[in-house]
């Protein structure tokens, strides 16, 4: 019979399972609660009510924590959308490629946490007074080939050389790129510039900067 016992020993697998499979074995007997102690981080034993209250608090606010985060996120993007509507607005109002330049200065700068912009054309050539950067087609092929042959958006630090390209020898450290179009062809960028390197990172979300450089190049068809 002893033998017998010993073969049908109980294994902590086994105890974890069957508590698994009856997830109210603790309310059929809660005296048993009062019994089991856990070791507590400061090394004091604690009972397993206390251990559970403890884990639920914890939970309770890591929901909160994330809770927060995206309503974090909601304001945000509340607040971009905003000054984004406003920016378009005074685009429309717009009668040169001098006054998008200006426009697009002002507000981007004060607005949403820019510290320079520059507007690049392939297909128009300055004169004294224009705000806008002048490079060939091949050149803006080299910097932004994304921007250019597939009219891609997209952000990161970029090479010192394409930096500087666009804001000479400013501090400028990340960039947010803009693909400007006309007749479905790569005709320029928007260029937005953070001193952070960081600011604009390469998984940066780049929607507002695509419905930005859609309407700046919709406005070129009028100009």
């Amino acid at each position: 019979m002893t033998e017998m016992l010993e073969s049908f020993e109980i294994t902590e697998n086994d105890v974890v399972r069957y508590l698994k499979q009856h997830p109210g074995f603790f309310e059929d007997h809660p005296n048993l609660l009062k019994k089991l102690h856990l070791r507590h981080d400061s090394g004091e034993a604690i009972s397993l009510i206390e251990r559970q209250n403890q884990i639920l608090r914890k939970e309770n606010t890591d929901l909160i924590d994330r809770l927060n985060r995206f309503i974090h996120v909601a304001q945000r993007n509340d607040k971009l959308f905003l000054n984004l509507q406003t920016l378009v607005l005074k685009l429309l109002a717009c009668r040169s490629l001098n006054d998008i330049c200006k426009t697009l200065n002002t507000e981007l700068t004060e607005r949403f946490d820019v510290d320079q912009v520059q507007v690049v054309m392939c297909h128009r050539l300055t004169t004294d007074g224009d705000m806008w950067l002048y490079c060939d087609t091949n050149t803006l092929q080299t910097h932004f080939p994304a921007a250019m042959r597939d009219a891609r958006n997209e952000c990161g630090e970029f090479t010192e050389q394409t930096r500087h390209l666009l804001f000479a020898d400013t501090d400028i450290q990340s960039l947010a790129v803009g693909a400007l179009t006309k007749d479905d062809k790569g005709v320029g960028v928007i260029a937005l510039g953070s001193k952070d390197a960081k600011h604009f990172r390469s998984g940066t979300d780049t929607l507002f900067l695509g419905h930005l450089a859609m309407v700046v190049s919709q406005l070129l068809l009028t100009l």
